[in-house]
């Protein structure tokens, strides 16, 4: 089994490796594209605390399963930024995304014990919802769509395996309510958002 260490050392390796290639290579565009869809996701909270919040609450489950669900993760997103209808209105996506969000928050806050099949049903939703929600940024120009996928994706799930990993390790103690506060905080900061989305100041 890789360590939660390992797993984040050899992600963050890769990030290097991938963008000083990026840096060498000018003309390799593909690079570029990559690396704008990860740091996309890693810059965007809108993106990246879903998949964050996600993450602790998964760490529950058992490590070798982990994988399993970066898997499930990657498939939501590929799901939502390609295929699944959704409202062409952004500030609706918008919406329901912060709505999501604050429900992921408060499965975290009240520490519940899911059942590994939740768990994965909640990764597809988590990932199909964050994609919806880029979609418009990434499928703007189809053909570097494609690799800006590939980019955010990756990043997606580079972010997810260690931060499962390491959450996995507190079962209990003050890690663990650290964690269940980070949630909170996660949840009133879009719970504030969605009010002001429902009723805009002036």
């Amino acid at each position: 089994m890789i360590g939660s260490k390992r797993v984040a050392l050899l992600g963050a390796i890769g990030a290097t490796a991938l963008s000083s290639t990026a840096m060498a290579h000018g003309e390799a565009d593909w690079l570029h594209a990559a690396m704008d869809g990860a740091v996309m996701l890693v810059t965007a909270l809108e993106f990246l605390l879903p998949v964050f919040l996600v993450s602790l609450l998964a760490g529950r489950r058992v490590t070798r399963f982990v994988f399993l669900q970066a898997a499930v993760l990657g498939i939501g997103l590929l799901l939502g930024l390609w295929v699944l209808p959704g409202p062409a209105d952004l500030a609706t996506i918008g919406l329901y995304a912060r709505v999501y969000l604050i429900g992921l928050g408060l499965l975290v806050l009240f520490d519940l014990r899911l059942y590994a099949g939740v768990v994965l049903l909640l990764l597809l939703a988590t990932g199909g919802v964050t994609g919806l929600e880029a979609r418009s940024a990434i499928t703007a120009d189809p053909a570097a769509g494609l690799v800006l996928t590939f980019g955010f994706v990756l990043s997606a799930i580079c972010l997810y395996l260690p931060t499962a990993l390491i959450a996995s390790r507190f079962g209990g103690g003050w890690q663990r309510i650290a964690i269940r506060v980070a949630a909170s905080w996660i949840a009133a900061i879009a719970a504030v958002d969605v009010a002001f989305m429902i009723a805009p100041p002036g």
